[in-house]
């Protein structure tokens, strides 16, 4: 019986409040005080804008699109450009099942697209290196570097350079991926050494950097060529855009970080000012980017978060490759598979926190 309960049984939140709302309307709660009935009335209300104020705050969801962009669609029929994406792969497909998906946006607190947006003479680039692309696939692993590990975390503060350059001792090329032989960077490519504080750091302070090695790729989803995201898919003005590899020295498959784990992107600060905690993936490609961002996502580094991945809005650089990351990201503590027909079986939740209120508004006073 709230008429008969002190202030205390609405806990220091509840207390809060309704001194909160007492300093904003003085009159009304000097009567509620002379008044028993009209305090329990008060109370009542002050509970219930509290719950309301709780539920804005409580764990929310989050639709996290990877990476779906002309430059990785292998359709030319599907890019704005009407020609196949500069890194293209058989993923054109997922487009539909992404704006069935979209339909139930009701389902989701937050959309969040990322992008990969790369300068020209990227780091990940084969050509930066006077290499082919894939080259990293040819038994030496990737090109080795060396990278600025800064205190604050941010990948925009980092820089990596070809540790071969910086010390030519560390890398043995007859078993680790090199330059060819007749490649200079200070002839070949000085623009990117000569402004590439790594180049620098991390021979005069080794203490500060680390080691990590780099996949090289074909020129792709450059910042001026096909970048964009694709055009017959939904796209609205409330959804997130979180770029990643438009740091021209570091490289990022996964939305959260960079591929060595150190360094972030600001995908899980948006997601936390945002109160989400659980995440559905999709895109693109499911054994890279997808994987990564799934990982990625369950770090103690980021928030620990629920994911569920969404299996046929994802498509990957080959069906194997689809499958065995599939399956790799099932065995993982704290995700779960489910398909689009999954999701759209589901209905959309209530507005709660607008029932509080209401109930709120028609008790006070």
């Amino acid at each position: 019986n709230l008429r008969r309960q002190p202030f205390s049984v609405l806990g220091s939140l509840g207390t809060r409040v309704i001194h909160s709302v007492g300093k904003s309307s003085h009159k009304g709660f000097s009567d509620c005080t002379r008044d028993p009935a009209k305090m329990a009335s008060f109370k009542l209300a002050a509970l219930l804008h509290g719950l309301a104020s709780l539920g804005a705050h409580a764990g929310k969801s989050a639709l996290v699109l990877i990476d779906v962009q002309d430059c990785f669609l292998d359709n030319p029929a599907l890019t704005a450009n009407k020609k196949p994406g500069s890194l293209g792969v058989n993923a054109s497909h997922i487009i539909s099942v992404i704006n069935n998906i979209r339909t139930m946006d009701c389902l989701f607190d937050v959309v969040v697209m990322s992008q990969d947006y790369h300068p020209a003479n990227h780091i990940s680039f084969g050509s930066t290196h006077g290499l082919a692309a894939f080259s990293h696939l040819g038994g030496k692993g990737g090109l080795p570097i060396t990278c600025i590990k800064p205190a604050s975390g941010s990948i925009d503060e980092s820089a990596c350079c070809p540790t071969v350059f910086i010390d030519k001792s560390k890398v043995d090329c007859s078993a680790e991926l090199c330059s060819p032989d007749t490649w200079d960077y200070t002839v070949n490519n000085s623009a990117f050494i000569a402004s590439n504080p790594a180049c620098t750091k991390c021979k005069t302070e080794p203490a500060s950097c680390f080691e990590d090695v780099q996949a090289m790729w074909t020129d792709h989803c450059e910042q001026t060529g096909d970048s964009g995201f694709a055009p017959t898919m939904t796209k609205k003005a409330t959804d997130i855009v979180v770029q990643k590899g438009q740091n021209i020295y570091v490289d990022a498959y996964s939305a959260f970080m960079d591929n060595s784990g150190y360094l972030k992107t600001e995908l899980d600060a948006k997601l936390q000012e945002n109160g989400v905690d659980t995440i559905y993936v999709a895109g693109i490609a499911t054994d890279v980017c997808v994987k990564w961002t799934v990982r990625d996502a369950l770090k103690s580094s980021t928030g620990s978060y629920k994911v569920h991945l969404i299996t046929d809005a994802t498509a990957g650089l080959s069906p194997e490759g689809h499958d065995q990351a599939v399956k790799y990201m099932r065995a993982m503590a704290g995700v779960s598979t489910v398909t689009s027909a999954d999701i759209l079986k589901m209905k959309c939740p209530k507005k709660a926190s607008g029932a509080l209120e209401g109930a709120a508004s028609s008790s006070a006073f």
